[in-house]
């Protein structure tokens, strides 16, 4: 599996399931990962609602853009990105013409199931206002840019984690 070209890009809205796959996904292929989300809570030294509540929601993607652009010119990495990592230009080519980028595509019930049952939950676009036409307005301001960037699409509804991360071994 380590012929694989660069990096393997891991998209998709928050509760797709990017950051349970891509653990799985290295230990089965032998290539490290990276959770972008969980690299600027330590790298910040704060949960990502206290970054988006001190920096704004637009300095945080501007944050996790510098990050993402500067990390992928390292060694061959599968990135758990955060959802909104698509937002920016600059990424979206990154994603492009840098690996293989992996669309987990999950239906807003399924997504918003996962998210109200995640109680740990720290979703910054969500707090204090979580419900379905909220996540289903961010879904539809993204999910063109997932499926312009995305290699592969995988639709995550109604599937087990090793389901998803032999699917995407098939695919890649």
């Amino acid at each position: 599996m380590n012929n694989i070209a660069n990096h393997i890009f891991i998209i998709g809205m928050m509760g797709s399931g990017k950051s349970s796959i891509a653990p799985l996904l290295s230990s089965q292929i032998n290539i490290p990962y990276i959770d972008t989300d969980r690299d600027l809570i330590e790298i910040m030294d704060a949960e990502i609602q206290d970054i988006f509540q001190t920096l704004t929601k637009q300095k945080f993607y501007d944050l996790e853009s510098t990050y993402f652009l500067e990390h992928v010119k390292g060694k061959q990495h599968i990135y758990a990105t955060g959802g909104g990592i698509i937002l920016k230009q600059p990424n979206r080519t990154m994603l492009q013409n840098n690996g293989v980028t992996i669309f987990l595509e999950t239906s807003i019930n399924i997504l918003y199931s996962r998210i109200i049952s995640d109680h740990n939950s720290n979703r910054p676009l969500l707090f204090n206002k979580l419900n379905k036409d909220t996540l289903k307005e961010i879904l539809i301001e993204r999910k063109q840019h997932y499926i312009d960037c995305a290699d592969i699409i995988i639709n995550t509804d109604n599937k087990q984690l090793n389901t998803i991360v032999q699917e995407i071994i098939q695919s890649i």
